[in-house]
């Protein structure tokens, strides 16, 4: 009860922030005489405020959304992650951004969508704030306690970090670091297989067949 009551507080806090400059641009635009120039500037400002305040909504809204946490089951960590960064690499070509992928074999425990979600997040983040010509290098290896998985350079505290780590914590992970530098998490090491469920033809198969009635077992055949 105590955490909930101060993450409202914080988004409470964190949502007056741009609310108040957009109140403050609309003000300084309406007590300024002002050209057409002068005001189309102003309604950009104000739009980028706007987009601003959608997007913490957003996030603020998701963090929120996560109060069940999800069943883990086996996972193919490795073939997970490459289709987490095949996704964002495009947008990542696009930044002039490269993505480099080291992954060993790894049967790991986890919710695979919300690991999906979390690698998202924190991709689009770093993305956003690298440089042109950057890189980001994303790293799965087994460790003492599972496998871990490192993301460099990582993104700095925010809203989008919390986000990230509560994903994390609900994809199974543990040992969540998010320092300057790289965000990591280890993800436990799966020790049996899923098996795929076996189908109604397949159980049939698998019954031996009846016995029919002239080979019952006590009947004489004349």
């Amino acid at each position: 009860m105590k955490e909930q009551r101060e993450f409202m507080s914080e988004t409470f806090h964190l949502l007056a922030q741009p609310i108040t400059a957009l109140r403050i641009t609309v003000e300084m635009g309406l007590t300024k005489a002002r050209n057409g120039t002068a005001s189309h500037q102003t309604l950009e400002e104000c739009l980028c405020l706007i987009d601003r305040l959608m997007q913490d909504l957003a996030i603020f809204r998701e963090i929120s959304s996560l109060d069940e946490r999800p069943a883990l089951h086996a996972c193919d960590g490795r073939a997970a992650l490459e289709r987490c960064v095949e996704e964002m690499a495009l947008v990542a070509q696009d930044r002039g951004i490269a993505l480099h992928l080291s992954a060993e074999p790894a049967n790991i425990q986890c919710d695979e969508p919300t690991l999906h979600r979390a690698v998202f997040v924190l991709l689009d983040e770093m993305i956003a704030r690298a440089p042109s010509d950057g890189q980001i290098a994303i790293c799965l290896r087994k460790c003492r306690d599972g496998f871990l998985l490192e993301f460099c350079p990582g993104i700095p505290p925010g809203q989008r970090q919390k986000l990230c780590r509560k994903l994390m914590q609900f994809a199974g992970g543990s040992s969540i670091r998010l320092v300057p530098g790289s965000t990591s998490m280890i993800l436990r090491k799966c020790s049996y297989r899923q098996l795929p469920a076996i189908s109604l033809i397949d159980k049939q198969v698998l019954t031996p067949p009846s016995p029919s009635p002239g080979n019952r077992a006590g009947r004489t055949i004349s």
